[in-house]
């Protein structure tokens, strides 16, 4: 009998915790969720924002925090507004279009600071200065879409679920108009794990990329007949086991153009099928004119881009350095950057294909600066090797402001100290963002 009753204790125990709570959201936290506390402990509510007053259902119960679901809106926040898009809340894409747009810049700058002071360390925070995005939809030139049977869309929140779409809100117009053409004709989707869409707003035209299943696909699948029927495509590239089939030219261009003490310099980029592209072209311009402000270059002095893609920073910090050396393991990406480095008559600087953390091990003289933006995992296992040579400045460029705080703490433990940072939306309606960071001595 006393065994049944602690069962049944137990049992009365998860249904008190698992019941309907009401919570008051107090911030936001990284990944986008409202936070706010339940007898005092810490409870993250995805979909919800700072002022909301909500009813939630514990999803998850940790040790020190709990997830909720939300279940109904009490009394909604100043900053709430209806999403656009009809998929919010069931798509795993956006986490931001209930909010405001007017203050999602405010927002991230405070899961920044809170990242830089709970990871990082810091105490004190440097100057932070903030580029909005000035088009808060319609930006995206690229998307990622899966497929499942004759369903194309994005896998559902935290799931493998394909939720089916017919347009997204943010990507660019072209994207959109494309992926009306291929649901329209139907295009047979066995034997993907998904395909990708990108454009060029420049030259008006796009490309397809496919990823065909390890297991192969038998059936012949009309890649030809799809690229003669849309007009927007210019190629299409297919992709597996790491091998690459093309049809007509699967290579985008996009331009970015500078502005600097007086002078404007527009640089013509390639994109091949493979190598890393910003998805926001305007923001992109904001996100060099930063790095170039933080290496406060002149002619004479010597940098080292890492994870350099295809020359997005090497290229315009060649105009104002001595030299530049671009490192990236991709080859085709700097295959692009050594053919946009010929074709923008860039002829100071160098690109090498290989790992970054071997390529530094060979590397030995001082240098000047280096510019870095590495993956979301960061540069861990590189911090070391960089502070060997001695760089005068630093900058950092992430997308991921953990692990971005992560190194910093390391870099300050070998001597080098945050100065100042930049925040750029460069990834409207979701919680990422772009952070340029500038350490030196």
């Amino acid at each position: 009998m006393r065994t049944s009753g602690t069962i049944e204790s137990h049992s009365w125990l998860w249904y008190f915790k698992a019941m309907n709570r009401k919570v008051k959201i107090e911030s936001m936290a990284f990944k986008g969720n409202g936070v706010g506390h339940i007898d005092g402990k810490v409870i993250f509510v995805p979909y919800t924002v700072t002022g909301d007053e909500v009813s939630v259902e514990i999803a998850e119960d940790k040790k020190s925090y709990s997830v909720g679901g939300l279940k109904e809106i009490l009394i909604p926040s100043p900053w709430r507004i209806n999403p656009p898009c009809p998929y919010f809340g069931d798509c795993g894409g956006c986490q931001w279009q209930h909010i405001d747009p007017s203050v999602h810049e405010a927002l991230k700058k405070e899961i920044l600071k809170e990242s830089l002071q709970r990871l990082a360390g810091l105490k004190e925070i440097p100057p932070l200065s903030a580029v909005p995005s000035p088009q808060p939809y319609g930006y995206r030139i690229r998307i990622q879409l899966k497929a499942e049977g004759n369903k194309i869309g994005f896998f559902g929140e935290k799931s493998h679920r394909v939720v089916e779409i017919d347009r997204c809100p943010i990507a660019h117009p072209m994207i959109n108009a494309i992926l009306q053409h291929i649901r329209k004709e139907r295009f047979p989707f066995s034997g993907m794990e998904g395909f990708e869409i990108n454009v060029s707003p420049e030259e008006g035209k796009g490309i397809l990329i496919f990823h065909l299943n390890l297991s192969g696909q038998r059936r012949k699948i009309p890649f030809k007949e799809l690229l003669q029927s849309i007009p927007l495509l210019k190629g299409i590239a297919v992709v597996r086991k790491k091998r690459w089939t093309y049809l007509g030219d699967p290579t985008l261009n996009v331009t970015v153009t500078l502005i600097r003490h007086g002078w404007e310099k527009t640089f013509r980029l390639r994109v091949s099928p493979g190598s890393f592209c910003q998805v926001n072209l305007g923001l992109n311009q904001e996100l060099i004119r930063a790095v170039l402000e933080f290496s406060e270059l002149k002619e004479n002095k010597r940098v080292l881009d890492l994870y350099a893609g295809i020359g997005n920073f090497t290229l315009p910090l060649a105009t104002e350095a001595k030299w530049v050396i671009g490192i990236d393991e991709s080859k085709k990406a700097i295959a692009d950057a050594r053919f946009n480095a010929e074709r923008n008559g860039v002829k100071n600087c160098q690109f090498i294909s290989g790992s970054v953390e071997e390529m530094l091990n060979e590397f030995g003289e001082v240098l000047d600066l280096i510019v870095l933006d590495p993956p979301r995992a960061g540069c861990k296992k590189v911090v070391d090797q960089m502070v060997r040579l001695e760089p005068e400045k630093i900058v950092y460029v992430s997308c991921e402001p953990t692990t971005l705080s992560r190194d910093l703490r390391l870099f300050c433990e070998r001597g080098y100290f945050l100065r100042k940072l930049c925040l750029i939306d460069m990834f409207p309606q979701t919680y990422h963002m772009e952070v340029v960071g500038l350490l030196t001595h």
